[in-house]
Formats: structure tokens, sequence, C-alpha cells
């Protein structure tokens, strides 16, 4: 399993850039190719565009999100992810968890 992601991973002064690439590099090293919709989805919020993501169960909605609470942690605000399922929301709680690690 590779390292969680992490803000401490970024340089000091980080360019608009490196929150995404710190985010796709994780990606390539968990070896997580992501769909083509979930790429233009992430790569849009990154540059600060409104995303409606209407995609089936399973198709990876999680991991647009999961790059938005990273974003929004790197840059010291509060981030918020709801599901409408509470058993979905504790499994994707702990799945958050264990991504960020403890020093996010």
């Amino acid at each position: 399993m590779s390292a969680p992601l992490s803000r401490k991973n970024l340089p000091k002064n980080p360019s608009p850039d490196d929150i995404p690439n710190i985010f796709l590099d994780y990606l390539a090293s968990t070896k997580t190719q992501p769909y083509d919709h979930q790429e233009e989805a992430i790569l849009e919020l990154f540059a600060g565009n409104n995303v409606i993501l209407n995609t089936p169960t399973g198709s990876g909605k999680s991991l647009v999100a999961l790059a938005m609470q990273f974003k929004s942690l790197c840059q010291g605000r509060r981030s918020y992810y709801t599901v409408p399922i509470k058993a979905l929301a504790n499994e994707k709680f702990l799945s958050l968890c264990q991504v960020l690690g403890p020093e996010t």
C-alpha cells in the first residue's frame, strides 16, 4: 500500500498545480487508472469549475469526492462528504480516513 495522501507532501509555497499533481501522483502510485469521466471531473474541479457528475453506482464518484476532500484539506478548509445511506457513509468515511491518514 502506498503512503497516505497528505498535505505534508506539498512544497512550502505550493503553486496552483501542486495539489492536483500530488493527487494524480498518488493515483499513479496506487496503480489507480481513473476513468475518463473521473479524470475530466477531477481536473475541472481543481481548475475551480463546478461539476455535476451523474454516473451509475460503482462508476467512481467517490474518487472524485476524494480529490475534492484532499484539495480542501490542503487549502486549510473544512470539507464535508455526504452519502444517502448510513452504512455507505460509514464505509466511505473509514475509507477516506485510511487514504488521507491521521496527519491530515
